[in-house]
């Protein structure tokens, strides 16, 4: 199990979502712009200002969101074990060195990052441009990063896992991990 390299990849599902809204919503918004510069309708103020108004975020949104649709992308990698890590494509964490681990949501750009605390007080993130489903992130902490983890972060572990509501609405199985509690 040590040999063992877990590869957290991009859902198809979720890359063609992301780009449908992000794509969508700023070719949406040009074309409202533009058309509201015709003046044909009395509704153009209408769509220009929305054309206009709403633009910059949908345009930021698939800027920032391009990475995802790499071929072949890897979000983060696990290797399990006594001296395991978590790595993305820039940083590496030590599981031993986790205090906690969580998926957080940035208010600039709606996107989801893995936040990592680690025991010297450091915030790691690891950016999941929405295409890696929230379900498959805890399964895959829990099955591949928890049993390494320490005494600490195992108890915080177990908090999130018991009182998250998707879990429990998709009925989340755990392994039996043996927990000393």
């Amino acid at each position: 199990m040590q040999d063992k390299h877990i590869k957290m990849k991009p859902s198809n599902i979720l890359r063609v979502w992301s780009g449908l809204f992000t794509i969508g919503g700023t070719f949406v918004c040009a074309f409202l712009a533009w058309q509201g510069l015709k003046f044909n309708s009395s509704y153009s103020l209408l769509y220009l200002g929305t054309g206009v108004f709403l633009f910059p975020f949908f345009a930021t949104m698939m800027f920032w969101g391009l990475p995802a649709y790499i071929p072949g992308k890897v979000i983060f990698e696990i290797i399990p074990g006594e001296n395991g890590i978590i790595k993305s494509k820039n940083k590496v964490v030590p599981i031993r060195e986790i205090n906690d681990i969580e998926m957080v949501r940035n208010i600039l750009t709606l996107y989801n990052s893995i936040r990592i605390k680690t025991t010297d007080g450091k915030n790691i993130y690891i950016k999941t441009y929405n295409v890696i489903p929230d379900y498959g992130f805890f399964e895959a902490i829990d099955n591949y990063a928890f049993p390494y983890m320490n005494p600490y972060a195992k108890e915080v572990w177990n908090r999130k896992i018991e009182n998250n509501q998707l879990l429990k609405d998709l009925n989340f199985v755990r392994k039996d991990h043996k927990i000393d509690q």
